[in-house]
């Protein structure tokens, strides 16, 4: 009679206590957003927790006991530094609840049985969206990095795949950094990530982000595939690209991936001009620029200005840490309708032929012709 008497008292107490849970996080003020935001602060600060746990069973398997101890103490370090990241990310969530207007993010537009979608290969550029194409063939190169080091090639294949019953084009971008050979003397491209990305347009010429693989390189060397995702896996759902007539002031996810993809948008201007232009693709000859802020909680220190031509497309972006520009930049170098475009002079690729043969060895459903 103890015994069942206990048992009693202890089916009593868990079930007061998840109606205590449930009723304070019912009644704690905060949305679900911003719980959300707070549930992967705990998730965050837990992978601290194993990652400098894991380092210290590490440490303690190194020969001399000098190393050992640097081991130890840089682990504290690191484990401070990202514990430190971990609050700076809840922060960014949260205003990005606010940003949003958001409560949940509960629809995966994908499903939204309002949405019309089409089938890529009947958009044409009458029909495209004037700022991101998903007509097959357009391609556009771009410079990047602290000394304009990146060459960065988008190209939309022929190629589509359905995601959660909607037909998505797949558009190859890749980021490669050219080097001297150093057995022949002449160019190689080294590749720093290769992605395929997912995109679908609905009949308004609104454009959805489906997924995407992310391959990321080092040395010439797969590392990883960090930053993938796809709609309807794990969790993960599409989000607005972009519009086809975006409205200042609004901010929509790109994406949604809770820990991998979490990329927001923010219409700022729609005639705007940047201190500094893209020499090639001047904002102002064409009567201003659409103007974005991008962001994404996981990076919280590093945003983006972006500005896109219409009819063009991405014309510049100019790189911002805590909110001071940083001098970097991405810039439109030259567009085309194929990968003809890499032979034009305008592109200035040093070599295309050997830009292509790296690029079809990487990637060959996107670059091999």
């Amino acid at each position: 009679m103890k015994h069942t008497l206990l048992m009693g008292t202890l089916v009593f107490s868990v079930s007061s206590l998840f109606f205590a849970t449930t009723l304070f996080a019912q009644e704690d003020g905060r949305s679900p957003c911003e719980r959300t935001a707070n549930q992967m602060f705990q998730a965050c600060k837990s992978d601290v927790v194993d990652d400098y746990k894991t380092t210290l069973a590490n440490c303690t398997n190194l020969a001399l006991r000098s190393e050992r101890v640097a081991c130890r103490d840089e682990a504290k370090l690191v484990r401070m530094e990202e514990a430190a990241f971990c609050g700076d990310q809840r922060d960014a969530r949260t205003d990005a609840c606010e940003i949003l207007d958001e409560e949940r993010y509960d629809a995966d537009p994908l499903l939204d049985p309002a949405i019309v979608f089409v089938d890529p290969d009947d958009v044409d550029h009458s029909t495209a969206n004037p700022y991101v194409s998903v007509v097959a063939g357009h391609t556009y190169v771009l410079r990047a990095g602290e000394e304009d080091e990146e060459t960065v090639i988008v190209h939309v294949t022929e190629e589509s795949r359905e995601i959660q019953g909607v037909r998505c084009r797949v558009v190859a971008d890749a980021v490669v950094i050219a080097e001297e050979d150093e057995e022949d003397g002449g160019i190689e491209y080294i590749a720093v990530e290769i992605t395929d990305d997912w995109f679908a347009q609905d009949i308004d010429g609104n454009v959805y982000y489906c997924g995407e693989i992310s391959r990321n390189f080092e040395d010439d060397v797969l590392v990883d595939v960090d930053g993938s995702f796809e709609s309807g896996r794990e969790f993960a759902k599409a989000g607005v690209l972009m519009m086809a007539l975006p409205t200042v002031g609004l901010a929509h996810r790109q994406e949604f991936s809770l820990g991998e993809a979490e990329d927001i948008v923010q219409y700022l201007d729609l005639a705007a001009v940047p201190s500094v232009e893209n020499e090639r693709f001047p904002c102002a000859d064409a009567g201003g620029c659409l103007m974005t802020f991008d962001f994404a909680p996981l990076e919280p220190e590093s945003t983006e200005n972006k500005y896109y031509i219409p009819g063009i497309g991405f014309v510049l972006a100019e790189a911002m840490e805590d909110g001071v520009l940083t001098g970097e930049r991405e810039a439109l170098v030259c567009v085309g309708e194929s990968l003809d475009i890499l032979e034009d002079p305008q592109c200035e690729i040093e070599d295309p032929e050997e830009l292509l043969e790296a690029l079809c060895e990487r990637s060959p459903d996107a670059f091999c012709e």
